[in-house]
């Protein structure tokens, strides 16, 4: 059996992908960080893309949701939830003089 042609939907081209996407705050988000989204409890979520479409202007991102360590289920949210992990910074060592 051969492999099947791919098939574009007919409003494919109503859509803008990008791997990432630019908080707020300046900070930018790429594929693969992990980030939190406001109102789901506990759940970790690993950035895929930001979707805008063209012809309304609703943006949203797009994210694989975490199950211990690896990805699971595809799930879609507003850019308005998404809340980045914050990078923590390494403790300098102590000096023992």
């Amino acid at each position: 059996m051969g492999r099947r042609k791919k098939v574009v939907g007919p409003n494919a081209h109503l859509y803008v992908r990008t791997p990432e996407f630019t908080m707020p705050d300046g900070r930018v988000i790429e594929r693969g960080e992990i980030v939190k989204i406001a109102g789901e409890w506990g759940g970790k979520f690993k950035f895929h893309e930001h979707v805008t479409r063209t012809d309304t202007g609703i943006d949203w991102i797009d994210c694989f949701e975490m199950v211990k360590g690896h990805s699971s289920g595809w799930r879609s949210f507003r850019t308005e939830r998404l809340k980045p992990i914050p990078i923590r910074k390494r403790r300098k060592k102590k000096s023992t003089v």
